[in-house]
């Protein structure tokens, strides 16, 4: 019934949508509103079918692709359209000008903003953070990737791009929590194959859109591309452990924010047989940022995660920081920092407005007394 409702309100909201745009652009251009409902009606259907299939992962054909990859964008630059028409409208009602200036100062954010939230998605930088742990002996230099999202909108020369900013940091160790893959489209072994390239040793756990693809799969492929996958596992290196957990929810109670729970183990379940070190600085390594609680309680130094991608762009980057304790950068708990990586790709819309791609550069040092 909840999910029933849920969607009532979103095809409404649609609906609203729909109306809205196609008065304001026959007002603007002095023409019948049916046609405008028609045909804004047309693109929201297309663009909902393309994000659909998008979603669907399976597809592959290139016709298919490019017509998901238009339809998608279509759909991101509607999104800013009408978050255009609006403040446009919310600024005529204190300063009033004419049809004119109206579609220009529309125009102008419409384009504006779609072309700066496009680029702006597929240019990483590199964000350093630096985080003080305890019995560490000295100071570590790791990087964190996530949220890759190889399929329809990035493919290998976006992850080269990557791997060699990597490499230009000079890490230790690499820590990858997940979301290598979207999508069938761009899921082969020569695609991630500039993984190989990576001069520090690779430490992978997948997430939820590994596993929708094939995360079996998934993971076999990062283990001939020279990565060390770890299912609920720990490792050893640069004088650290690093405990990696499958991707699940917090707790039996619990579900995921984003996706159904996809399996019965859960972190509180499973740190505690971990065997966390009480010498060494332990750094656990989980898609998703819940159950910060029980991964301190078993001990670990540093959660590092991503999957929110910091909301990806106004206004949801609102909504997730309502919606997630932990949305995006640097957090202290009383004895563990967390870390939340915004991510180097996207889900859905293929923009970034009020977040970055990020490839994470992390300064371990020793903590001070």
């Amino acid at each position: 019934m909840g999910f029933t409702l849920l969607l009532l309100f979103f095809f409404a909201v649609i609906g609203v949508a729909v109306w809205y745009m196609a008065r304001r652009s026959a007002w603007v251009f002095g023409t019948r509103a049916v046609w405008w409902y028609v045909g804004y009606g047309v693109a929201v259907v297309l663009s909902l079918t393309a994000m659909g299939v998008y979603a669907a992962k399976y597809t592959v054909g290139l016709v298919p692709h490019l017509l998901t990859v238009f339809f998608c964008h279509l759909c991101a630059v509607l999104v800013i359209l009408l978050i255009a028409l609006l403040l446009v409208d919310m600024v005529r009602l204190f300063v009033p000008f004419g049809r004119g200036v109206f579609a220009a100062c529309v125009l102008l954010l419409t384009s504006g903003v779609s072309a700066y939230g496009f680029i702006h998605a597929a240019s990483p930088k590199i964000k350093e953070v630096t985080v003080e742990l305890p019995r560490l002996e000295r100071e570590v230099t790791a990087v964190q990737l996530t949220d890759v999202h190889l399929g329809h909108f990035r493919g290998k020369r976006h992850l080269q791009k990557l791997v060699d900013m990597v490499n230009s940091a000079n890490p230790e160790v690499v820590f990858f929590t997940g979301d290598f893959i979207e999508s069938w489209y761009n899921c082969s072994e020569d695609v991630i194959a500039p993984m190989r390239q990576l001069k520090a040793p690779v430490y992978f756990v997948d997430g939820n859109h590994d596993t929708y693809v094939d995360s079996d799969l998934i993971k076999e492929m990062c283990r001939k591309a020279g990565m060390r996958v770890l299912e609920n596992e720990t490792a050893e290196c640069a004088g650290l452990q690093i405990v990696g957990l499958d991707y699940m929810v917090e707790d039996e109670n619990a579900r995921d924010h984003m996706h159904a729970a996809l399996s019965k183990a859960t972190i509180q379940s499973t740190m505690p047989k971990m065997g966390v070190s009480g010498t060494l600085p332990t750094v656990v390594l989980h898609h998703s940022p819940v159950g910060a609680k029980y991964i301190e309680a078993a001990g670990a130094d540093l959660f590092l995660a991503g999957h929110t991608h910091g909301g990806q762009f106004f206004p949801v980057t609102l909504i997730n920081d309502r919606l997630f304790e932990y949305n995006r950068g640097l957090y202290h708990r009383d004895r563990m920092a967390v870390y939340v990586s915004c991510g180097s790709g996207t889900f859905g819309l293929p923009l970034r407005i009020g977040s970055d791609s990020e490839v994470t550069l992390l300064h371990l040092k020793p903590k001070k007394k």
